[in-house]
């Protein structure tokens, strides 16, 4: 398939996708950009150059072919004021220095977003911050980075959790190889069931997790899901990250619960399913369980098992420093957004699907 090239106007950057471009290019692109990150090849396996040709646009200079910029955004649908609505996640966004301050930027992200979307970004550096804010964007708002050292520890008491409480539990594994048809149906149930009076969140029933299958289908996750009275009730995922993935770990074994979900943000379901999370995790042999979320019923639920929290006084500082901060655009759905009123853990942005 040929590229598709954007260029209205006379001397500005051309938009091409982003996975058009050749690996050379690419690695000249982070090289310039991130001179930092090591190694720069990690570009060459970004989830974009797996997902659809529209996930991901780059900014090439007509006189040198040279790439100046890229914007990723993940699709996706949410739940806003108990209606469906598309949304997109805005994900990797950088310009080059010596093309900054031109509104590049800004043209790319318009490039990409359609009216009446709902436009947001979580886990953001302090760079993208500040030119979000340029944008109009409200926020930034901030999550809690919870984690849990030495699950197979942590795992031997927590056994009690799960006994003889009424709750059905059922472990399965997903990888892109395996179809949905087992969880299918709780995924959607669940999701149907959140749909009525929950949050603002992102839609999490089958199609959402097929389509990040595809994206990762060398990957394996966990599922645990629950069921109370032969009612799908919520559900948890681990998966094992990839070693030397995250700057901030380096080269520990350590797994992310990439999502946790409760009809009605049940405090007994969440606290199984976290008890769960943390025997996958052992069973893993990790070292280190993380995980980020904005909702309070999911701190409360991760804390009770043993999770560290940003209350604690010499590692919450450091965990408040490093949790994932977000922000929305305020057009259309974006204005019936209250930063109190949304749900965002791991699974709504690219932190799944990069780490």
């Amino acid at each position: 398939m040929s590229p598709t090239v954007d260029q209205s106007r006379a001397g500005e950057d051309a938009f091409v996708p982003a996975r058009s471009i050749e690996d050379h290019r690419l690695l000249s692109f982070a090289a310039r950009a991130w001179p930092d990150r090591q190694p720069n090849d990690r570009i060459l396996s970004s989830w974009w150059r797996r997902a659809e040709p529209g996930c991901a646009i780059a900014a090439v200079e007509p006189a040198t072919g040279a790439m100046t910029g890229i914007c990723a955004v993940r699709p996706a649908e949410w739940i806003i004021a108990g209606g469906p609505v598309s949304a997109l996640a805005i994900c990797e966004w950088y310009v080059v220095p010596h093309h900054a301050g031109r509104g590049l930027g800004k043209r790319m992200v318009q490039r990409l977003a359609r009216p009446g979307q709902f436009v947001y970004a979580f886990s953001i550096s302090d760079a993208a911050i500040a030119n979000f804010k340029k944008l109009g964007w409200r926020g930034p708002c901030g999550s809690s980075l919870m984690v849990l050292p030495l699950p197979a520890i942590a795992s031997l008491p927590l056994r009690l959790v799960t006994a003889n409480i009424g709750i059905e539990l059922r472990d399965e594994v997903l990888t892109g190889g395996r179809g949905l048809d087992d969880v299918a149906r709780d995924l959607d149930a669940i999701e149907a069931r959140l749909s009525r009076h929950a949050p603002a969140h992102m839609c999490r029933g089958a199609a959402e997790w097929a389509w990040r299958l595809a994206i990762c289908s060398e990957r394996s996750y966990h599922i645990c899901t629950a069921s109370v009275a032969g009612e799908a009730a919520g559900y948890v995922v681990v998966r094992k990250m990839t070693r030397g993935s995250s700057r901030v770990l380096g080269r520990l074994e350590a797994a992310m619960i990439t999502d946790l979900v409760a009809v009605d943000d049940d405090p007994t379901v969440l606290r199984v399913l976290v008890a769960r999370a943390v025997a996958i995790a052992a069973r893993l042999r990790v070292v280190l369980v993380v995980m980020a979320t904005t909702m309070g019923p999911h701190r409360k639920a991760l804390v009770a098992s043993g999770f560290l929290s940003s209350g604690l006084p010499v590692l919450g500082p450091i965990l408040k420093r490093r949790a994932p901060a977000f922000m929305w655009s305020p057009d259309g759905p974006g204005n019936l957004i209250d930063s109190d009123d949304v749900t965002f853990t791991f699974a709504d942005s690219d932190v799944d699907l990069n780490l």
